[in-house]
């Protein structure tokens, strides 16, 4: 299991220096985040895909992502930047692509159909791509429990879609977060970590709040996930507090795999 950084949190750089910063921080991957004004999908192009890959090699870094988290079922402009982006995933040298998705409205039968509609346009796009799309369920979202998530996998079978699953979230949303795991399962390609009060959607450091972080980075553990998750925080200066998060998740790693 290897730890990664989020681009999202270092906004005042550019892109390839924040590239730098999650190297100096110390971090064994990268997500890299079109969320960034500088990286939007309509306004790069494959040449930035290739300066990108160019930068991650350069400072050694042979595992990473990208992702896209915006609402693609009700914000057709979103839909179609989605889209975009997964096309462009193969530039940056992975084949991993995570994204979410969007709040609901009515909770009914037409706006779950329309999610899935959209889902099944991007898997289209990614199995011409060579793309694995990781999708992330969050709290009252029309995607927003691990039932919902499989729900979708059983709706659109396919090898390019899977989970980005959120340790955060799992905590929050499913009455028995030990079995999503356990159901979830190889399904998990890419993961996100951080703690949480419970009832309460606020992403906190990993060693501060209701979640016994040993028991899910054990669980992960046990399901033979070995991919990237990424430290997932917002609140805090992610420079300052990021050295802390590895040492202290990377423990549990290493206890889980002991």
């Amino acid at each position: 299991m290897l730890i990664y950084g989020r681009t999202q949190p270092l906004a005042q750089y550019t892109v390839l220096n924040a590239l730098d910063a999650l190297k100096r921080l110390g971090f064994d991957g990268v997500e890299v985040c079109f969320e960034a004004e500088d990286m939007r999908p309509d306004l790069i192009d494959e040449a930035m895909g290739e300066a990108v890959q160019q930068r991650l090699a350069d400072l050694g870094f042979t595992s990473y992502s990208v992702g896209y988290h915006k609402d693609y079922t009700y914000d057709d402009a979103e839909y179609e930047r989605t889209l975009r982006a997964i096309e462009l995933t193969p530039s940056f040298g992975t084949d991993i692509f995570v994204f979410s998705g969007a709040k609901r409205r009515t909770s009914d039968q037409a706006e779950w159909n329309l999610t899935v509609e959209r889902t099944r346009e991007f898997v289209k796009v990614a199995e011409a791509n060579g793309v694995i799309l990781a999708q992330e369920f969050e709290p009252d979202f029309i995607v927003g429990t691990t039932a919902d998530l499989l729900r979708l996998f059983e709706e659109i079978p396919s090898p390019n879609l899977a989970a980005n699953l959120d340790l955060g979230h799992v905590f929050l949303c499913d009455p028995d977060p030990m079995q999503a795991i356990h159901d979830v399962g190889t399904k998990m390609v890419h993961g996100h970590v951080e703690n949480m009060l419970a009832g309460i959607h606020n992403h906190r450091m990993p060693d501060d709040g209701d979640i016994d972080m040993g028991q899910y980075i054990q669980a992960v553990h046990d399901i033979g996930f070995t991919g990237g998750i990424a430290l997932d925080l917002y609140n805090e200066d992610y420079e300052q507090v990021s050295p802390h998060a590895i040492a202290y998740l990377r423990g549990l790693i290493a206890q889980a795999s002991s």
